[in-house]
């Protein structure tokens, strides 16, 4: 019972089943059934046909109507009726529709069999709102003898009397009956059969839904979601191996994160203590060559342990998003940076939007600032300028005068410790951490490696706007 449940609740399961109950009825319906009434060719009684014939195109004669002229012609010029009339000389016929009456003779079995009556009855009454149907054959000495009558608000009636040679019928080829006859089933089977693959079609979207929901919450980089595990509830059977995968997948990315994280954070934390002491230290020496070189590579180490901090720091806590004057921070970005342009004859140059407001962290904005404008500084020749550019729809762009990144590249240089040129004397955090604000901020990155130079554009979410999800 249980595998039977486990097989119910499996997509692949549920469609099983309702494609063996759909090709099961179908093959029933369309090949079996019609074989099964199928009648025997070589027994098809003749007069039965004859009167078949002779019943079809009386009922669609009275059932057109006209007067009694049209009425009559199109009952005397049937070929049907011709041929019955020509081979039974005692054939007759009386048709009435409405007040309408034409016919060979007077009618025999109007009175008998109590149509008459029937339809008075439903006149007097005001009966037009409900149908009366009836029909019955008569086998006489001189042939065989049909009555029809309809009445749904205008009395229709026929009958036809002393059909006793059969006329000339095609006979039908087995093919053709099977044909109609699976065609008479097979018009039954459509709305069921819509209705089954409605129903397919409702567990494939309901099951599309959910994957999709699962699809993007595994699809989500943000720290916390990651922590998050995915419900198996709801989902078919197929998909569970993949979930508790995905979900081992998730622990394990955030158990490795948290240690990461804590090794970076220790180390930057316990480093900065000793270089700074190292640094003061070597600062008293007197001064020297290797003096200077040493305390060079003191202020590197320093650099590289203030960035490990600053990216530990962007990962762990989420940046509060206030309204931020995006031109100002730029401002106090270059502020910092233009002794280091000075001296290698670089010129920092800040235009655009001053009054442009941006959703942010000022201190973390003017980190991303600053480090692209330090990169554009070392890979800018002297003599060039480093452009940096604000608007009002919340893009920083900072353009160097450098040699330019190879476009098949660009996908590396936001990675964490690498370095495309030698030029560069840092560790290859600068852009990492620019990502990292850039995340923190719901903002993205463009790179326009199209000389001269290269353009970062960051487009900050401007007040007023909702940050994306």
């Amino acid at each position: 019972m249980a595998w039977l449940l486990r097989f119910g609740r499996s997509m692949l399961g549920q469609m099983i089943l309702l494609s063996a109950l759909f090709v099961g009825g179908g093959v029933y319906l369309l090949a079996v059934r019609p074989l099964l009434d199928m009648p025997r060719l070589d027994r098809i009684d003749p007069h039965a046909s004859t009167l078949s014939a002779v019943r079809a195109t009386m009922a669609d004669a009275v059932a057109r109507g006209g007067d009694a002229a049209a009425l009559s012609a199109r009952i005397e010029r049937d070929p049907v009726m011709q041929q019955v009339q020509e081979r039974n000389p005692g054939f007759r016929y009386f048709a009435l529709h409405g007040d309408v009456r034409v016919g060979t003779s007077a009618p025999r079995y109007l009175t008998g069999t109590g149509v008459a009556g029937m339809i008075a009855a439903r006149r007097s009454a005001g009966a037009s709102g409900m149908c009366a149907e009836w029909e019955r054959s008569f086998r006489q000495s001189a042939g065989i003898d049909h009555v029809g009558f309809h009445d749904c608000g205008t009395p229709r009636y026929y009958e036809v009397r002393g059909i006793a040679t059969p006329i000339d019928i095609a006979r039908p080829g087995a093919v053709r009956v099977y044909a109609a006859r699976a065609w008479g089933h097979a018009r039954g089977f459509v709305f069921p059969a819509m209705g089954v693959f409605a129903i397919c079609i409702g567990i494939l979207l309901c099951h599309s839904v959910r994957i999709r929901r699962i699809a993007r919450l595994a699809g989500r980089v943000d720290d916390d979601e990651r922590a998050r595990e995915l419900s198996e509830h709801g989902l078919p059977t197929e998909l569970s191996p993949l979930i508790r995968a995905i979900n081992r997948v998730i622990a394990d990315s955030a158990a490795g994160e948290r240690r990461r994280r804590f090794f970076l954070s220790a180390a930057a934390h316990e480093m900065r203590t000793p270089l700074t002491i190292l640094r003061t230290r070597l600062e008293m020496l007197d001064e020297s060559e290797d003096r200077t070189k040493l305390i060079g590579d003191v202020r590197r180490l320093s650099r590289l342990v203030n960035d490990l901090l600053t990216l530990t720091r962007i990962g762990e806590r989420p940046p509060v998003l206030v309204p931020t004057r995006l031109f100002a921070t730029c401002r106090a970005a270059i502020d910092a940076l233009d002794p280091v342009a000075m001296g290698q004859g670089v010129t920092l140059r800040l235009r655009g939007a001053t009054g442009a407001v941006v959703l942010g962290d000022a201190t973390l904005i003017e980190t991303a600032a600053a480090n692209l404008i330090g990169n554009a500084i070392a890979v800018t020749p002297p003599g060039g300028t480093v452009t940096v550019s604000v608007s009002n729809a919340g893009e920083l762009r900072v353009r160097d005068e450098g040699p330019g990144i190879a476009p098949d590249r660009v996908s590396e240089i936001f990675e964490p410790f690498v370095r495309l040129s030698d030029r560069h004397k840092g560790h290859g955090l600068g852009l990492a951490i620019v990502r990292a604000i850039a995340d923190a901020h719901h903002a993205t990155i463009d790179v326009d490696t199209t000389p001269p130079g290269t353009c970062f554009t960051i487009r900050f979410v401007p007040e007023g706007e909702a940050p994306a999800a």
